[in-house]
């Protein structure tokens, strides 16, 4: 029975070695007189994205608060040779023209106060990145979503890490600090700090990608619309936000290479294009979160160590 046992270790420790690095871990699986305890955790992933999405709005609203009370009221300038005081003295407004939401953590002390709540938001979107990914990974174990589109999701899943994460930067390269300089490389200030939100741009319509493809082999209906037409509902809305995302990017590297407001796409264009965006991105997603939440069951999360701590 030793010599039987051995061999059936020996077989287990190969097959385990032969496992993906995703796998569902059966309870009381390892190895020991005595299997250890699991801890099993039951997460809702669509309420960790409602999460998320109002921590958005929540270090949005902190940093509009904070600049109203300690900078607007303290800044002033002179413009085409005019006195000009708080928001018409921004850096975005000399280069483009125009001021948006992120004037107001762009001057200090707003710039520090707001880096001390923004995580909120960071962490629980990258943590609602991590769970929706392991989700659709397990989907495709149980034949709900097609296993071939597993490589598009792990690259999808890794750019949207990278560029959520760098959003961070817009409180490193701050609009206020002189250009950034890399070896024989020179880049603006306003540049360096543009380019972080121009990736947490892609990285919400990779996003919203992955949300309406998922929505498309799960074969959910929304509200009072079938099957049928959320898809093409979820498609249309897909398309829309790809489409201001596109106008908002061409608009800001056009004005960021000529140095001037002026840019191939006009001052109104550029603005609907900014209030249809911010819907698309930041509004809508609470909803379809609401929604959704009523849809998905909760995912368990099995915790258990390879053998018992001695």
């Amino acid at each position: 029975s030793t010599i039987l046992k051995i061999r059936i270790r020996q077989t287990l420790k190969t097959a385990t070695q032969k496992m993906s690095s995703y796998q569902a871990v059966p309870l009381g699986a390892a190895e020991g007189a005595k299997s250890p305890e699991p801890t099993v955790l039951t997460i809702h992933v669509e309420k960790i994205r409602l999460i998320a999405y109002i921590g958005f709005w929540g270090f949005v609203g902190f940093a509009i608060i904070a600049s109203k009370i300690l900078v607007w009221p303290y800044m002033e300038c002179v413009r085409d040779g005019e006195p000009a005081f708080g928001k018409d003295c921004t850096d975005l407004k000399t280069w483009f023209g125009t001021n948006n939401v992120c004037i107001n953590w762009d001057y200090q002390p707003s710039t520090q106060l707001t880096a001390l709540v923004y995580p909120f938001f960071e962490f629980s979107l990258i943590f609602y990145l991590l769970m929706s990914h392991l989700q659709i990974k397990n989907d495709m174990l149980n034949g709900i979503f097609p296993a071939e589109k597993e490589k598009l999701m792990t690259v999808m899943f890794w750019m949207k890490i990278v560029l959520v994460a760098w959003f961070r930067m817009i409180f490193v390269c701050k609009v206020t600090d002189g250009d950034l300089t890399i070896g024989s490389y020179t880049i603006g200030a306003v540049t360096a700090h543009t380019a972080g939100f121009l990736g947490l741009q892609v990285g919400l319509v990779f996003i919203a990608f992955e949300n309406v493809l998922y929505l498309t082999f799960r074969k959910q209906s929304f509200w009072c619309f079938s099957q049928e037409m959320t898809v093409k509902l979820a498609y249309s809305y897909l398309a829309l936000l790809t489409t201001f995302t596109a106008i908002k990017m061409i608009w800001t590297i056009s004005a960021l290479a000529a140095g001037t407001p002026n840019t191939i796409i006009s001052q109104t264009v550029s603005d609907f294009a900014n209030n249809g965006w911010m819907i698309c991105a930041a509004v809508l997603p609470i909803f379809f979160a609401l929604e959704q939440m009523k849809k998905d069951p909760p995912m368990v999360v099995t915790i258990v160590n390879t053998d018992v701590r001695k």
